[in-house]
């Protein structure tokens, strides 16, 4: 799982209006705050780097930095309860 942190500049405050947008623009210059432009090149190395290479299912990168989750966050039990529970909701949406 990859968290590159507060990422202005994705888009996804769009609906919030320009000042909104150009405050994003703004914090996306300030260190350690990233972007699409810096997050992109850190998602491609996570998946093909071999500094990664250990990393599995479980593992959680912040950033550029490996960290431990707690338990409940590997319980495939209650993914596959939550997968299954997505998919019931959207067929009935649809």
């Amino acid at each position: 799982m990859f968290e590159p942190g507060f990422t202005p500049g994705t888009g996804l405050s769009r609906e919030h209006g320009e000042n909104v947008q150009r405050i994003g623009r703004l914090l996306e210059r300030f260190p350690g705050v990233s972007s699409p432009r810096k997050s992109g090149p850190v998602l491609a190395a996570l998946a093909l780097d071999e500094e990664w290479a250990h990393l599995d299912g479980g593992d959680f990168v912040v950033k550029t930095k490996q960290r431990s989750v707690e338990p409940f966050a590997q319980d495939t039990v209650r993914e596959a309860r939550l997968w299954d529970a997505t998919t019931e909701l959207l067929a009935r949406s649809a």
